[in-house]
C-alpha cells in the first residue's frame, strides 16, 4: 500500500470518527428535548450520548495511533492541534545488527 492511498484511508477513519461524535451531539440535543417530556428517558439518552461521545473520541485517537505507527504525511490540521498525530521528520538512525558480534581477541 503506498503512502497516498494509506493517507486516504486514515482521513476516512477520521471522518467516520467525527461523524460518530456528531451523532452523539445530536443525541444530546434530542436528550434535552426528551428530558422536558419524560425525565427517565431523557437521562437514559444523556447516558447513551455520553457513551457514544467517548466511543467516537476513542475511535479518533485509535486512528491517530495507527497513522503514527504507519507514518507519512497528513493533511489533517485538527490532529496537529489536538496532538493526536504530528508528522515526524525522517530520522537517520543507524540500524543495529540483530546479533551482537563477539569481541575479537588480539593476536
Amino acid at each position: 500500500m503506498n503512502s497516498v492511498s494509506a493517507g486516504v484511508y486514515y482521513e476516512m477513519g477520521y471522518l467516520l470518527a467525527l461523524a460518530v461524535i456528531g451523532l452523539s451531539f445530536l443525541g444530546f440535543m434530542l436528550a434535552m428535548m426528551m428530558d422536558e417530556i419524560n425525565k427517565k428517558k431523557g437521562i437514559v439518552m444523556y447516558v447513551l450520548s455520553i457513551i457514544l461521545l467517548l466511543l467516537g473520541g476513542y475511535y479518533y485517537y485509535t486512528v491517530g495511533q495507527w497513522q503514527k505507527l504507519q507514518g507519512g504525511p497528513s493533511i489533517n490540521k485538527l490532529n496537529h492541534y489536538l496532538h493526536v498525530y504530528q508528522e515526524q521528520p525522517a530520522s537517520q538512525q543507524q540500524m543495529l545488527p540483530l546479533s551482537p558480534q563477539p569481541p575479537q581477541l588480539p593476536q
